[in-house]
């Protein structure tokens, strides 16, 4: 069974801060097939005892697919923003089900 699932905002308002972002991606938020996969990695994540949050409605396309359809200018602007995001939390560890994210994320937010 899956428990509560917080935001970053919300633990952030109880001062707390997770050891882990689950990064859940634009598929994973609205492609039914996807979603099965990030609720069974939350299952996953709270069943090993990892405190996980997400951002929720703070999360951002990372700009993987404008960067691979060649607009370099919303990439980047997508970039700062999700960068300024997790500078924000102070998000140390990131971990998503999407390939797309995660290359992006690994390789393009590196500061």
């Amino acid at each position: 069974m899956l428990n509560t699932i917080y935001t970053m905002a919300e633990l952030a308002a109880e001062g707390r801060s997770p050891e882990i972002l689950f990064w859940v991606g634009c598929a994973g938020s609205y492609d039914a097939r996807a979603q099965r996969v990030t609720l069974a990695f939350s299952k996953i994540l709270q069943a090993a005892g990892i405190e996980f949050a997400i951002l929720g409605n703070e999360e951002q396309c990372t700009g993987d697919p404008a960067r691979r359809a060649g607009n370099e200018f919303i990439f980047q602007m997508l970039a700062l923003q999700n960068i300024q995001t997790l500078d924000g939390y102070g998000v140390k560890k990131i971990v998503t089900a999407c390939p797309h994210c995660f290359n992006t994320l690994k390789t393009n937010t590196r500061h």
